[in-house]
């Protein structure tokens, strides 16, 4: 990954955000392949697509100083949101455990389908 920090950041301070964008896409990739060995096309686009977002929303906000290190920030950046991605993710096939409707046929003797709603199977 051949990216020049100063020039990153003096088209930052340009606002030349297509040059900037593109350097980050580039970032977020060597991340996602070296760091979390994903190499699936579509997860990475993905993930890079939600690193490009969160910067975006920092640099609407005005939460980029553009006198530190750019290089350094969109890194952490990009870094902490596909940790927090890859996180949620787990933590979603944790909590919520998805079964199929064959699997509900032993539920069945339980259920009353025909019943009015809110009345007691007995």
């Amino acid at each position: 990954m051949d990216i020049n920090k100063e020039k990153l950041s003096e088209k930052f301070k340009q606002k030349d955000w297509d040059y900037v964008f593109k350097k980050a896409h580039v970032i977020s990739d060597f991340i996602i392949s070296s760091k979390f060995s994903i190499y699936d096309y579509e997860r990475k686009n993905d993930l890079i697509q939600e690193c490009l977002e969160n910067l975006q929303k920092k640099v609407l906000a005005n939460k980029i100083d553009p006198e530190k290190n750019l290089f350094a920030f969109i890194w952490k950046n990009s870094n902490y949101r596909i940790l927090e991605i890859l996180r949620k993710e787990r933590n979603r096939k944790r909590i919520a455990s998805f079964i199929s409707y064959n699997e509900l046929e032993g539920f069945s003797d339980y259920i009353d389908f025909e019943s009015n709603m809110g009345e007691r199977y007995n």
